[in-house]
Parts: C-alpha cells; sequence; structure tokens
C-alpha cells in the first residue's frame, strides 16, 4: 500500500462543531470572537460580586480573584424536548444538560441528526466533578432514583445515547485537562475499527460556584492577578473557565460519499503518558510531550514541515509552558523542521476548562486551517525568557495573521495535556473539496422544506431563524439547503412542510404567521376519475407504471398511476391510517392494502369505469350487465386477504377496519351504486379536501407530489429522504434548534402533601382510610410530586412527562405507603396514566377490603386476636 493510500485510509474528517465558551453561545460567536482577539476573563466588580452570591468572607480575602470564564445560562435546560421530568431536570449536573442540548447541535451542524436516531453513532465524551450535586439537599425518598442517575459523572455518554437513540460505544472518558483530546483519539480509533460510523467526541466542564472567581494560593496554579499570559514573560498562573464543546466525525471516505460539509480532516492522533520520568505526580514532562507530539506525526504521515500552527496547551503558568515549548522544540529538532510554524493557545481568552479545555483548543484549530486565519494569543507580549526558540522556527502568535504558505494545504496540529501525565496530540489539516456545483446556477424545480419543533413557541423562533438566513442564499445552494432540513433535522411533535422553488419564495412563505400541523390520522384519497398523467417532471420521484401505454383507457392508466404512487408512498416510509376510496377507487386502494392482487383490482377497476361512463353517456345497459358480471366471476376466483390498512368507501359510506377481509358483495355493492347513482359519486367532492389529498391529482406535477408527501410528514410519517434528495445535494450550514430555556436550579425540596398523610400501617386501616380516598387525586398527586410537573390530567402518558423505570419504583414505594398496596412494575408501566394506574389500586383496594372482611369474621367466629 503506498503512504499517500495508507494515509488517506487513516484519515478522519470532521464533519460537525458545537460548543458553548465564555462569551460564544455557538461555533459562529466564538470564531468571531477569536478574530477580534477577545478575552471573556474580566474581573467582577465588588457590587457584581456580592450581586452574584460571594459570601463576604470570601469577597474581603486578600487573595481573593473575582475573575472566571462563565458561559452564560448554566441553570436552564429544555428538559421537555430530551424526554426528562422536571423533577429529575432539578437535580441533573448542568454539565449533563449543556452536553446534551450540545450534542443536537452538533448532530445538526453535521446535517446528522435527522439520520442519527438508530444508527451506529458513538458517543466519546468526559465531564468535570460533579459540583452541582453537592450544593443540593440529601436526597429523599422521592429523589434518590433521579440522583442516582445524575449524581455518576459516567452517565453522560449513557445520556446523550439513550435520548438520541445513536446505537453506537458510549464511552465515558476521563484525563482531567486531557480529556476532550482523549476522547477525540477514541472517538478515531473506534471509527478506524468500524466499531461505529459516526462518532461524536467531546468535553463539558462547569466550575461551581459559577461565575465566582477563586482564591489564588500561594504555590499553586491560579493566578493571583486574573490574567492568563501563555508564553510570556510576567505570566504567574491560569484562570478557570467552564464551556462544552463537541465534534463530529467520520471516515472520509464516508463523508466524501454522502456529502458531508468537511470542516477539516484529522490526520493523526497520539496518546500517552509521562510515568514517573518527572519531577512529582503533578509536574510535566518533556520526554512525554515530545514522544506524544513525534508519535502523532509518525501516525499522520504528513511533512512535520507543512504544519504551519501549533495550539498549545498554554496554561500560562511558568514551570508549564517553557516545558511545553521545551518538548515542542525537541520535537522539531528530531524531524530536522525549521520551517516557520505558530504557536498559540486560547486559554487567555476563555479560561482553562479543565476537561473541556482540549475541545477549545481544538475547535479553534480547525476554524483555523478551514478559514485560513490565525487568531491573536491574547495576553502575549514578550517571550517567556526560560524558553529558547532560537533556531526552531517557533514563535508565539500575538496578533491575528493570514495563512501565508498556499504551496500545501494547510495543516495544524494541536496539544493537550494534564495532571497525572497523560499527553495527547492531534495532527489535522485543510480539506480541499471538488468543484462545486455553480452557486449562481438557477434553481429549475421546486423542492421540500420541512420544519418541526416541540413546542409553538420554539417553531415560531426555528421559522424565524430559517427566514432570516434566507436573504443571502444563493440559488446554487437551493438544493442543500431542502437536504439538510430533510435529513440533517431530529423530525419532532410539531411540524410544517413547505414547497417552494426558490429561497424568496420559502422565505416569503416562513414569513406568514403559519402555525405548525400537529401529528394525526393520514388519509388518502384514491379517485380514479381526476386527470390520468403523470406529469413529466415526476420520473425522477415516482416511477412510471408499466404496462400502460399512452393510448391505453384512462381508467387503465389511472388505476396504474395511483397504485404505483401509493406502492411509492409505502417505499418512502408512508404507512396511511386510512385510505379514503370513491367509487372504483376501492379497487386500487384494496390492491394497495393487499387484499386483491393487483391484476384482478385492474380488470374490475377497468370494467366499472366502463360501467360509469356507459351510464353517464346514456349507453347500452346490456354491456354493464356484463361487465358486472365478469366483475363478479373474477372476484369469486380471486384469492382475497386482510387488509393491512383501513378502507374508507365513499361511495357505500362504510369502513372497514385493517385486519378485516371485504367480501365480494361488498366490491359489487360499490358498482351497484356507481350504476344506481348515474356514474356520479356523491360526496366525492367533499371527500377530497385539504385533510385528505388525492392521490391521482398529487401526480400532477412536482409541488403537487412534494405537497402530498409533505403533508405525510406532517401528520408523523418517517420519510426515507434520502430517496426525494437530490443526488448533488450536500448539507450546508442552518440555524440550530432553538431550545426552551426552563430554570432548574437547585430548587428546595417541595413539601410533597402526599406524604404530609399518615402513612397506613396495614391492609385493613389502608382499605379503611382508601373508602373516603379520591384514589386518582392521589395518584395524581404522586405523578406531580414524583415528576415534579402540575396540572397532571387522568389521561397523561407517564412516558411523555419523562417517566422511566427508575421512576416507576419511586411511584410504586408511594402507593405502597399511602394505600399499603403492591402494584407489580410491569403492570404499573402497561398502565401507563394516572387513570390506569388508579385502576390497579382500586382494584386491589377492592380485594384488600375482601380480605378484611373475611379475616374480621373468622376472627370473631372462632380465632380470637392474632397479628397479621
Amino acid at each position: 500500500m503506498s503512504t499517500s493510500a495508507q494515509r488517506d485510509r487513516q484519515t478522519v474528517a470532521v464533519v460537525g462543531m458545537a460548543c458553548r465558551f465564555p462569551g460564544a453561545r455557538d461555533v459562529q460567536t466564538y470564531w468571531r470572537n477569536l478574530l477580534d482577539g477577545a478575552s471573556f476573563l474580566a474581573p467582577l466588580t465588588d457590587d457584581e460580586a456580592r450581586a452574584k452570591g460571594v459570601p463576604d468572607g470570601v469577597r474581603g480575602l486578600e487573595r481573593y480573584v473575582s475573575v472566571s470564564g462563565a458561559v452564560d445560562g448554566i441553570e436552564h435546560f429544555d428538559a421537555a424536548y430530551f424526554g426528562i421530568s422536571p423533577a429529575e431536570a432539578a437535580v441533573m449536573d448542568p454539565q449533563h444538560r449543556l452536553f446534551l442540548e450540545e450534542t443536537v447541535h452538533a448532530l445538526e451542524h453535521a446535517g446528522w441528526a435527522g439520520r442519527a436516531s438508530g444508527r451506529r453513532v458513538g458517543v466519546f465524551c468526559g465531564s468535570g466533578e460533579n459540583r452541582y450535586g453537592a450544593l443540593l439537599p440529601s436526597p429523599g425518598d422521592g429523589e434518590s432514583s433521579h440522583r442516582g442517575m445524575s449524581d455518576a459523572p459516567a452517565m453522560l455518554p449513557l445520556r446523550a445515547s439513550y435520548h438520541l437513540d445513536l446505537r453506537g460505544p458510549s464511552v465515558f472518558v476521563s484525563s482531567l485537562c486531557s480529556t476532550a483530546l482523549t476522547a477525540v483519539h477514541l472517538a478515531r480509533r473506534s471509527l478506524l475499527a468500524d466499531d461505529c460510523d459516526v462518532a461524536l467526541a467531546g468535553a463539558v466542564s462547569v466550575q461551581l460556584p459559577h461565575e465566582h472567581g477563586y482564591v489564588a494560593h500561594d504555590g499553586g496554579v491560579m493566578s493571583p492577578g486574573g490574567a492568563l499570559r501563555p508564553f510570556d514573560r510576567t505570566a504567574d498562573g491560569t484562570v478557570p473557565g467552564s464551556g462544552v464543546g463537541i465534534v463530529v466525525l467520520r471516515r472520509l471516505d464516508d463523508a466524501v460519499r454522502d456529502g458531508d460539509v468537511i470542516h477539516a480532516v484529522i490526520h493523526g492522533t497520539a496518546l500517552n503518558n509521562d510515568g514517573a520520568d518527572r519531577q512529582s505526580f503533578a509536574a510535566p514532562s518533556v520526554r512525554g510531550q515530545r514522544d506524544v507530539i513525534l508519535a502523532a506525526l509518525r501516525e499522520a504521515q504528513v511533512d512535520p514541515a507543512t504544519i504551519g500552527y501549533v495550539e498549545a496547551h498554554g496554561t500560562g503558568t511558568p514551570l508549564g509552558d517553557p516545558i511545553e515549548l521545551a518538548a515542542l522544540v525537541e520535537a522539531r529538532g528530531q524531524l530536522g523542521v525549521t520551517a516557520p510554524c505558530a504557536v498559540g493557545a486560547v486559554k487567555s481568552s476563555v479560561g482553562h476548562l479543565d476537561s473541556a479545555a482540549g475541545m477549545a483548543g481544538l475547535i479553534k484549530a480547525i476554524l483555523a486551517v478551514r478559514e485560513g486565519v490565525i487568531p491573536a494569543t491574547v495576553g502575549h507580549t514578550w517571550l517567556n525568557p526560560a524558553v529558547d526558540l532560537a533556531a526552531s522556527g517557533l514563535y508565539v502568535n500575538g496578533e491575528r495573521r493570514p495563512w501565508s504558505d498556499a504551496s500545501h494545504p494547510r495543516r495544524a496540529a494541536v496539544t493537550a495535556l494534564s495532571v497525572g501525565g497523560t499527553n495527547a496530540h492531534i495532527v489535522l489539516g485543510q480539506y480541499t473539496p471538488a468543484p462545486a456545483a455553480d452557486p449562481h446556477a438557477e434553481a429549475t424545480q421546486p423542492y421540500l422544506f420541512p420544519l418541526s419543533a416541540h413546542t409553538p413557541a420554539a417553531f415560531q423562533r426555528l421559522r424565524e431563524r430559517l427566514a432570516d438566513v434566507l436573504a443571502g442564499l444563493t440559488a446554487g445552494t437551493w438544493p442543500d439547503v431542502a437536504h439538510t432540513l430533510q435529513a440533517g433535522r431530529a423530525p419532532r411533535e410539531l411540524r410544517r412542510a413547505y414547497v417552494a422553488s426558490s429561497p424568496a419564495e420559502l422565505q416569503a412563505r416562513l414569513k406568514d404567521d403559519t402555525a405548525p400541523v400537529p401529528q394525526g390520522r393520514i388519509q388518502l384519497t384514491v379517485d380514479l376519475t381526476g386527470k390520468a398523467n403523470a406529469a413529466p417532471s415526476l420520473p425522477g420521484l415516482l416511477p412510471l407504471p408499466e404496462g400502460a401505454p399512452e393510448n391505453s383507457s384512462g381508467g387503465e392508466r389511472a388505476f396504474l398511476l395511483v397504485h404505483a404512487a401509493l406502492t411509492t408512498l409505502t417505499g418512502l416510509g408512508v404507512v396511511p391510517d386510512v385510505l379514503v376510496a370513491v367509487g372504483s377507487g376501492i379497487f386500487p386502494a384494496a390492491a394497495a392494502a393487499g387484499a386483491l392482487d393487483r391484476d384482478v383490482a385492474l380488470q374490475c377497476a377497468v370494467r366499472l369505469e366502463r360501467v360509469r361512463d356507459i351510464v353517464l353517456n346514456g349507453g347500452d345497459l346490456s354491456v354493464c350487465d356484463r361487465e358486472l358480471t365478469s366483475m363478479e366471476k373474477e372476484l369469486a376466483a380471486a384469492r382475497r386477504a386482510p387488509l393491512s390498512t383501513a378502507v374508507r368507501c365513499v361511495t357505500t359510506e362504510r369502513t372497514f377496519p385493517a385486519g378485516s377481509v371485504p367480501s365480494v358483495e361488498d366490491f359489487l355493492e360499490v358498482a351497484h351504486m356507481v350504476v344506481m347513482e348515474g356514474g356520479q359519486e356523491a360526496g366525492a367532492a367533499a371527500e377530497s379536501c385539504e385533510d385528505r389529498p388525492d392521490v391521482l391529482r398529487a401526480l400532477a406535477d412536482r409541488d403537487s407530489w412534494l405537497a402530498l408527501l409533505g403533508h405525510c410528514w406532517e401528520r408523523g410519517a418517517d420519510l426515507v429522504w434520502d430517496a426525494v434528495r437530490d443526488p448533488a445535494a450536500r448539507t450546508t450550514e442552518l440555524p440550530g434548534y432553538p431550545f426552551e430555556p426552563v430554570r432548574h436550579w437547585a430548587v428546595p425540596e417541595v413539601v410533597d402533601p402526599v406524604r404530609q398523610q399518615s402513612a397506613p400501617v396495614a391492609v385493613a386501616s389502608a382499605a379503611l382510610a382508601a373508602d373516603d380516598a379520591d384514589v386518582l387525586a392521589e395518584v395524581t398527586a404522586i405523578w406531580e410530586a414524583v415528576l415534579g410537573v402540575h396540572d397532571v390530567t387522568p389521561d397523561a402518558s407517564f412516558f411523555a412527562l419523562g417517566g422511566h423505570s427508575l421512576v416507576a419504583a419511586q411511584i410504586i414505594a408511594r402507593l405502597r405507603e399511602r394505600f399499603a398496596v403492591r402494584v407489580p412494575l410491569g403492570d404499573l408501566l402497561d398502565a401507563e396514566t394516572p387513570a390506569g394506574m388508579a385502576g390497579l389500586v382500586e382494584e386491589r383496594l377492592v380485594s384488600a377490603r375482601l380480605y378484611t372482611e373475611l379475616s374480621a369474621a373468622d376472627d370473631t367466629e372462632t380465632m380470637g386476636t392474632f397479628e397479621l
């Protein structure tokens, strides 16, 4: 194998990113901040520190430093989006909450949010310690299950895999400050080993108390001056920060094949540990850091002289910074590299993000490689005199500059180091795609643009955001927008599908105050009396039927077109709840639902259409008799099977449910009604409406066919978007999902009204007490207390409100306390609603009363008293 081929086989593409760092809620803002040379480590005034809750005793300390890199909104979370109950969200580590939301944004950025569910998508991530749990009161009985899942940091990847239905490896990573790059290394290895097809790698860290600053101790690593100055002679320590970052990785060949946007490629990664080759456990080692750099370069198999930028760990400590640069100098010296190479560190802009530190550096390097700009290293003015960069070609980049060398693809490296000695190094490079289509080409056809959200407010914001970005869109990227919305977004409950032929048209439609459509029944009208010609623009979307020459009868061609359309819809993932048949439409409907063979249904439909024409035109009725007699014989000889889909017959006003088998007489009744009504279909026009689109009419043109698909998707169909996709379409960058920020933050434990009542201690007392109890009200109160929700209705779904088996166990315990009844877990989950659970309780209370009465009678007559 050639070196080039081997290198390509080892290459992994970065196809998506998401982050929330100090001063930036998304990747675009983060990059803009880096280009501006902004730092978000500004100190708080004393009044600001007091307002944020810093105790007087802390603020008065001589070494108190009111500086930190904080992210906004860590107390907010869209629990409903993930199906998590408010009670569980209230005690969940905010690191988990941030990571869940940014996982969605990362998959959206990659164009994979709509395709990831149920696929081999791996999650490799880590977090800081759960400092939030220490702020909460000790869990009571009603919180133990929630806290058990939330207190453990290792639950982080498992949560992401569960809530987003990701089926690849789900691995928690922890190597302290190098956690993020360790996760990337493991994710890349998993992809190359074919353990998964898509891999998310990331890390999160939230410093608590949040925004409070820190106390700098003598001899510690924290800066007493509150300024982080990487590699600078005035550097006196680091400054903490909070943040989350995630990258989405794929094998390069797969990403190119599927039209993913490739922001950069990772050529090689390496991981090692310093071992005992250092002064102390917390001290770094030149040899260990040098060796990890060399190992990553060997794996990358790229010319080390082509690496023009190194994003260093750069903590701003007098000990760590010189050792890191010395290791880099030694590595380049062994390789004989003296080409110019900039060195930078992002920590002076956002702080030291602990477990997530490497992700801030990696995303910065990816953007620098992609955009061809090296941002300035904030806070660096004079090189640390303990560092010797002479003849190495290295220089610390103190100002924003363009990437000057264009003789080869831009390449960069990223280093992450940790207390304890785990070193990680990544070599990445620019990706040069094949020439794209002319961005100024005119759009020649309409596309389908699906939009969905889980609340009306979120839908409104999403619609407005998309309308805003369409203003600067070129027609050449038009198919990309459709493809990204179709396959790159996870479908939610409230949906709206738009058909448009240009960005301006879609923008106008989005700006109309159109409400989303809640999911519902899919009902399609099957009527053969419409125009029986498919539009010329449809062959790419709908296979034209065989055996229907242009000179065939209208009834035959209409049947074949409708049958082809219904078959295609099934292949696209549309499973109608009801096929509404008009007249002879009963036959293609029955064929599509599997009750009749297609050829038999075709012959019967053609005969009935002939009969209808004769009756309408006043022809020879004896011909009608012969056609109906032949139809009866064909139906009697045919094999009939149960319907897979319900069929409603407008002509006879009958509905045949799924699983039933229409009789010969049922079909003949339709034919006789057509004759009796003179060929006219009473009520047919009323049946063909917005809620029941006509399949044949949908074949008139591309707009109509896409509108039919959009109608089905709006009502819950899980469409196979790849079958609709323009082959040339690629993923493009669109606004991410606008989560609903709800405050879930150290909520004081609410007194449970159920538990204020004295718990019954025996079956007899429970049975007597329950005589006056409203069981449904009691069960509802238990739900509200355990799930942390209000106004629960009797038919509410336990699972929709964020319930799961561990929460159900809490409910069982409270039911036992309140009513002294034991309800099996399986029965409780099957009941699903408060009304259903109340029914289970009432059944057991009746049994308890009966047992009590019988025991009392038996006791009075024969036994005396005894302990049960």
